[in-house]
C-alpha cells in the first residue's frame, strides 16, 4: 500500500509506491518493503543535520528548506522563488572582523558599547543606538509647519540646543508642536540656507546676538579696523606715505546719492553706472589679447580656430566650400574686445574674430603673407590659388608658414 506524504499545511508532497524510493525532493522517501532502507533513512537524517551543506544549492527545494552555503559560509532558506540569506550574529566586546570571516549582511552586537553593526562587505558599520558624543551633538532631521504643510530641514543640535538650521526654502513658522527641536517662535521667519539660532529670526541679522560664521569669511570683520573706513579699504598717498580714507557718500549736492569717491579722483555713479578716473595706469586683462570679436549663434559647438560661414539652421555653421563668399570669420580663442556679449552665454554662441590676430585651422602649404580663403575641408582655411580673389572670400593673411597637411597658425583677420 502506497505512502501518501503530507506537508504541515496538509498539501500532498509525494505518493511513495511499495518497494520504491521517491526523489521528488532533496530527501529520499522509502516505500514499504524496500530492501536496504536503513542506509537511505540515515542519509536523510544526516542531510537534515548538516542543512544540506554544499557549495551549490539543493536541486529540488521546497518552501522553508534550509541550506548551508559552504562557499559563502552562511545559512539560507528557500522562499519558493529563491534562496534568501540568514545573517549571522556575532556577540563580542571586540570587532569580530579579526577573528572571523564575515560576509555582507552579517551582524555584530558590541556587548561593551551595546551597539549593533552590520558588515557591508569590507567593514562593520554601526546601526545604532548612538552613544557618547553622538547622543549629545549631531545633525538631526526635523520639520516645522507653514500652514498645514510640513517643511523639512536639518538642524545642528548639541544636547537640546539648536545651533543652526539648514533649510531648502524660506517660510514663516506657524506650528512648532511636532518639531523635535523647536526654533524661535510661531510667526518667526526661517530663510533658505543656513540660519544661526542666535540671529534675529525676523531679519536674519546676527549683529546684536554675536552669532557669527567663523572661518575664511570671518576675515571680512577686519573691515571695521582702524585702517579701514566704512567697510572700504583705504588708499595710500605715496607723497606722504599715509592712509587716505575711501569716502562713501550717501548725500551730496554735487554728485548723485550713493556715489563712491576716492579723493574725488575716482568715482562710481550708481545712477549711470559710470566709473571715472583722472588717469588709469596698469594692464587691462582684455588688452592682453589681440582681436575684435562678435558673438553669433551657431548650430553646434566649435573649437577655436574653426572657420564658419553664414548659413545653416542658425546664424553660422562650419565652412565646407572653397573660397565661399558667405564666410563669417574664425572662432576666437581669447577675444580682446567682445561685442554682442549678451546674445548667449553658452558654447553655441561663439565669438567670431572680425579683426586682429587669432589662431586659425589651415590645410595645405601656406607661406607667411598668403591670402587665406575657406577650404572644402570643413572648418579649415587654405591659400588662394588664383590671381585676384573674388570679393568677400578672403578671410585673413597668414602670419606663419604651414609646410604641409593640417595645422594651426596665427593669422591676421582682414
Amino acid at each position: 500500500m502506497a505512502y501518501i506524504l503530507n506537508k504541515t499545511n496538509g498539501s500532498i508532497i509525494a505518493t511513495v509506491q511499495d518497494a520504491t524510493v521517491d526523489t521528488t525532493t532533496d530527501l529520499s522517501f522509502v516505500g514499504r518493503n524496500y530492501a536496504g532502507y536503513g542506509e537511505i533513512q540515515n542519509e536523510n537524517f544526516l542531510k537534515l543535520l548538516e542543512n544540506f551543506a554544499n557549495s551549490t544549492a539543493p536541486l529540488k527545494p521546497i518552501e522553508g528548506q534550509i541550506w548551508y552555503d559552504t562557499v559563502g559560509k552562511h545559512l539560507t532558506f528557500f522562499n519558493t522563488v529563491n534562496w534568501k540569506g540568514i545573517p549571522s550574529l556575532e556577540i563580542s566586546s571586540t570587532n569580530p572582523i579579526d577573528t572571523t570571516t564575515p560576509v555582507q549582511g552579517d551582524l555584530w552586537y558590541n556587548s561593551s558599547e551595546q551597539q549593533l553593526s552590520v558588515f557591508n562587505g569590507s567593514q562593520y558599520v554601526i546601526i545604532g543606538p548612538p552613544i557618547g558624543a553622538d547622543t549629545k551633538a549631531g545633525w538631526r532631521g526635523d520639520f516645522e509647519k507653514e500652514g498645514n504643510n510640513p517643511i523639512y530641514n536639518t538642524k545642528a543640535v548639541i544636547g537640546e540646543d539648536v545651533i543652526a538650521t539648514v533649510s531648502a526654502q524660506s517660510y514663516t513658522l506657524s506650528d512648532l508642536a511636532n518639531s523635535s527641536y523647536p526654533i524661535y517662535n510661531t510667526g518667526s521667519k526661517l530663510y533658505k540656507g543656513i540660519n544661526l539660532t542666535g540671529a534675529d529670526p525676523s531679519t536674519g541679522s546676527s549683529e546684536s546676538s554675536g552669532a557669527y560664521f567663523w572661518g575664511t569669511a570671518a576675515h571680512a570683520l577686519r573691515a571695521n579696523t582702524s585702517t579701514y573706513s566704512n567697510g572700504f579699504v583705504t588708499s595710500i598717498d605715496n607723497t606722504t606715505n599715509s592712509y587716505k580714507p575711501v569716502t562713501f557718500l550717501t548725500t551730496s549736492t554735487s554728485v548723485t546719492d550713493g556715489t563712491i569717491s576716492i579723493d574725488y579722483g575716482f568715482t562710481y555713479n550708481p545712477s549711470t553706472h559710470y566709473v571715472k578716473a583722472t588717469r588709469f595706469e596698469g594692464v587691462a586683462t582684455s588688452a592682453l589679447y589681440a582681436d575684435l570679436a562678435e558673438r553669433y549663434e551657431a548650430d553646434a559647438i566649435y573649437e577655436y580656430g574653426t572657420v564658419l560661414v553664414i548659413s545653416g539652421e542658425k546664424e553660422v555653421t562650419i565652412s565646407t566650400i572653397y573660397a565661399d563668399t558667405r564666410v563669417a570669420g574664425i572662432v576666437s580663442k581669447n577675444p580682446a574686445y567682445m561685442m554682442n556679449s549678451e546674445a548667449g552665454s553658452d558654447e553655441t554662441h561663439p565669438y567670431i574674430a572680425l579683426k586682429g590676430r587669432v589662431p586659425c585651422r589651415v590645410i595645405g602649404t601656406i607661406n607667411k603673407g598668403d591670402l587665406l580663403v575657406t577650404s572644402d575641408t570643413p572648418g579649415h582655411a587654405t591659400v588662394w590659388q588664383g590671381g585676384s580673389a573674388p570679393d568677400g572670400t578672403v578671410i585673413a593673411k597668414a602670419l606663419e608658414n604651414n609646410l604641409e597637411g593640417f595645422g594651426v597658425i596665427e593669422v591676421l583677420v582682414v
